[in-house]
């Protein structure tokens, strides 16, 4: 050994320390890296919880991700929801040249209105509005469910039709409404390879009623349109075409680009194989501005034998009833259901039926109250179903689990009314927020940092990967 060390040339034994403390240091700090950062598209296990769980306590991170929520996902600036040329019907002041008839009033009420009729015809566009806000002033049974009248929505027709210069028909330009933002739901979609999916996901107008002074008014609607994916090279399509548009620095051009993706899936005839040509899959609604208490309505167009097909009032998803003649709150009804499908409700893969164990079960319309946690026969609380996760999970995904204190922190609204030129405040269930619900469990909610997380994982996966997701139900 001595022999050997007297013939190393002290240059290279200078340089083998340097090359093995490098070596170490690297390792180490690969090691800290490790330990404070974890890659976005995470573990399998990650990767699985983004898609099936709302809670994002474990969400993967990455701070190269480069998707944008508020540019990709969940869209409330001022400068689009404002967007004169868009959002009016004018005049547009600032605007040197007349707009294209295709960009002016392409993210109106009105706009939505023809989409789902499937024309621009004005006596059409009318007689679907009114037969739509007619069915507000009706007592219905909707799935053995009552969903009594609201009077008051004849002074949306009568204000819409005063708008209209007095005139029997609606004026699709003079509709009450503004726009408060445009989501991208891309964690709704469906993979063609496992659960025979033909959807990315779905894009959605956010609206609110205003009063004939213009005022914001308690009453909200939300068009849900799919966006048709046959294959996964369409959803990754779809993916890549939302996420461009974190390329773009909000104004004109920003805009323009929105449209240009809005337009694939809420013009006239984006969806021909749908009824009425629409993509829409659902509208709903949710005000008080109309009768007490706060109370979530659902629309689809249902086929009919006059065209185009009406949008018509159907049951509310994931929702069991709740009205005070037809409660299911506190019956078994609920705790046996929770506990006959624990594992596909701990996986978000399960789905309301509309009768259970004999009797309706689905409800009609989804009065809401701020402390509603579903729960079975109590006392005690939580006492009759197995697991307490599986009760959180079915309770957050009901219209009135979602949109109500006990179990997400909302206080009736995920988005916010607002004023012209302010943005709408959005809920802590979007944002982030803590809570602890009725069985002493606390839940952490960002679902659209959860979203942001599902666009980087999805941008970065195979369609061997996207074909092998797991199969969701989350409608909210």
């Amino acid at each position: 050994m001595s022999r050997l060390r007297s013939h190393l040339n002290p240059r290279i034994v200078l340089a083998l320390f340097v090359v093995v403390l490098g070596v170490s240091l690297i390792s180490m700090a690969s090691s800290i890296t490790t330990a404070s950062t974890r890659p976005e598209i995470g573990t399998d296990a990650q990767q699985t919880s983004v898609r099936t769980s709302r809670e994002v306590t474990a969400l993967p991170l990455r701070s190269s991700c480069t998707v944008i929520p508020e540019k990709e996902l969940f869209i409330t600036d001022v400068s689009v929801v404002d967007d004169c040329l868009r959002t009016t019907w004018g005049p547009c002041l600032s605007t040197p040249n007349p707009p294209l008839p295709a960009t002016q009033g392409a993210w109106t009420f009105g706009a939505r209105i023809a989409s789902l009729a499937g024309t621009t015809n004005a006596g059409t566009l009318s007689a679907f509005t009114v037969n739509w806000l007619n069915q507000w002033l009706v007592n219905q049974t909707i799935n053995g469910d009552p969903v009594p009248a609201r009077p008051a929505a004849q002074s949306i027709i009568d204000q819409w039709r005063a708008a209209s210069g007095g005139a029997k028909v609606l004026d699709m330009t003079k509709a009450p409404f503004r726009l408060l933002a445009i989501v991208a739901r891309l964690d709704l979609r469906e993979n063609a390879g496992y659960s025979g999916g033909s959807s990315a996901g779905e894009g959605r107008f956010i609206y609110n009623l205003l009063d004939a002074s213009g005022n914001p008014t308690q009453f909200l609607v939300i068009f849900e349109y799919g966006l048709d994916a046959a294959d996964c090279a369409t959803v990754l399509k779809w993916a890549n075409t939302w996420h461009g548009l974190g390329g773009h620095a909000f104004g004109p051009d920003y805009n323009a680009a929105l449209q240009a993706v809005t337009d694939l899936f809420a013009n006239i005839g984006s969806s021909p194989a749908k009824p009425n040509g629409s993509a829409i899959n659902q509208v709903r609604t949710n005000e008080i501005h109309l009768d007490s208490p706060w109370e979530l309505r659902e629309f689809k167009l249902v086929p009919a034998s006059t065209a185009p097909a009406p949008l018509t009032e159907v049951t509310v998803a994931q929702t069991p009833a709740s009205i005070p003649v037809h409660n299911l709150q506190n019956t078994p009804a609920i705790s046996t259901f929770i506990n006959s499908n624990t594992a596909a409700i701990l996986a978000n893969n399960y789905v309301v039926p509309l009768i259970w164990s004999g009797a309706p079960f689905r409800a009609g319309a989804s009065p809401n109250v701020l402390n509603l946690g579903w729960d079975g026969p109590a006392p005690p609380v939580c006492g009759s179903i197995t697991d307490p996760n599986a009760r959180a999970i079915f309770s957050v995904n009901t219209c009135n689990g979602c949109h109500g204190t006990s179990e997400t922190g909302v206080r009736f609204k995920q988005v916010e009314p607002r004023a012209a030129g302010v943005a709408s405040a959005l809920s802590g269930f979007l944002t982030g927020t803590s809570r602890t619900d009725i069985c002493g469990i606390t839940h952490n909610f960002n679902d659209i940092d959860r979203r942001r997380v599902d666009l980087c994982q999805l941008l970065d996966k195979t369609c061997t990967q996207i074909d092998a997701e797991p199969v969701v139900s989350f409608v909210h």
